[in-house]
């Protein structure tokens, strides 16, 4: 049965694989970046530090073996961004005529064009929404471990940003961590529901 839950030892290791051959260390041997191979058949079981990360041809090239990493993380990135997503959608109290949205399929071709690693994730108020009462949030949720950085802001009338929601946050609580991507969610929907009440609290009264 496969599993719906993403493999972090995994993706902890395959981001390493990927990074200990790209970018500064491009030129940098198999040997020096702890990947070995193991020929099986007519493949190559790749490893780094006795992790199985990757399955090659018996030819391939540099550039085709990172993107064999990307392939694999990107399967794994899928089931944690579905796990944040699903603790968003079903505990997230969004404020009137706002609206969740989950970049997944541009935030995947960044993984497999670029090995970017982070899930984008929006609450961006509709048209309906009342201008005094607009806000704006990102989540930059990351694919190599479960943490994220958190942005929210009030609207001004004019769609410029206004006041930071989350000025009264500690750190932890702007750049949270946890030990599943589910834990991260409802790290999440703490902060931003305990901001959200901050900002209605300080609204003048209506009458």
């Amino acid at each position: 049965m496969i599993s719906t839950q993403p493999n972090l030892a995994y993706l902890k290791t395959a981001w390493a694989a990927h990074a200990s051959i790209s970018a500064e260390n491009c030129r940098q041997s198999y040997e020096e970046a702890g990947i070995s191979f193991e020929r099986v058949n007519h493949s190559w079981i790749v490893r780094k530090n006795d992790t199985q990360v990757s399955t090659m041809p018996l030819r391939y090239t540099r550039q085709e073996l990172r993107m064999g990493f990307l392939g694999r993380i990107e399967m794994e990135a899928r089931k944690a961004a579905t796990e944040i997503e699903s603790v968003l959608l079903r505990d997230l109290s969004l404020p009137d005529d706002h609206v969740l949205i989950v970049e997944l399929e541009e935030s995947m071709r960044h993984l497999r064009r670029r090995g970017h690693r982070a899930l984008a994730i929006f609450i961006v108020p509709t048209a309906a929404a009342a201008p005094s009462q607009r806000i704006s949030v990102e989540i930059q949720a990351f694919l190599d471990a479960p943490r994220a950085c958190l942005y929210a802001h009030a609207m001004q009338a004019d769609g410029h940003t206004g006041a930071d929601l989350l000025a009264g946050c500690a750190k932890r609580e702007r750049h949270p961590r946890a030990q599943t991507y589910g834990q991260l969610g409802q790290h999440i929907v703490a902060t931003l529901h305990g901001a959200l009440e901050r900002s209605a609290a300080s609204q003048p009264a209506t009458h």
